[in-house]
């Protein structure tokens, strides 16, 4: 938890989501479904990187350009997850993404993300918006 209700929100409905793909791909569920969680997964990935892009800006966290570049890679990642099932196919997907890096997105969340929220709650832009 890191003290922005609004962003705590929504990396909770974004771990909701990815456990519902990883599980989806586990049971090997539809194609169409499993599309469907990864769009939107990545809607709600742009939605909340928007939000959380726009509270950078207005507590003028340094790091912002940093963040907004790491934000672009993990979308080229979800982006890419459609392409991977498209190309090797239900079994080798499910094997593989056993092995996707979502760690990635948990460290994001726990480390870089703790940091911007850290800076928000310390420069008051939440108490402004009440």
């Amino acid at each position: 938890m890191t003290g922005v209700v609004e962003i705590d929100r929504q990396h909770q409905e974004l771990v909701n989501l990815f456990n519902k793909l990883n599980e989806a791909v586990r049971k090997r569920e539809s194609r169409e479904d499993v599309y469907k969680i990864i769009d939107d997964a990545i809607s709600l990935t742009r939605f909340h990187f928007e939000t959380e892009e726009r509270f950078m800006d207005q507590s003028g966290y340094s790091g912002i350009e940093w963040h907004k570049e790491r934000h672009k890679e993990l979308i080229k990642d979800a982006l890419g997850l459609k392409k991977k099932l498209d190309y090797v196919g239900e079994e080798m997907f499910t094997e593989w993404f056993n092995h996707w890096p979502f760690a990635d997105v948990l460290a994001h969340i726990q480390y870089a993300d703790q940091q911007v929220e850290d800076h928000i709650v310390q420069s008051g832009v939440m108490e402004q918006a009440l």
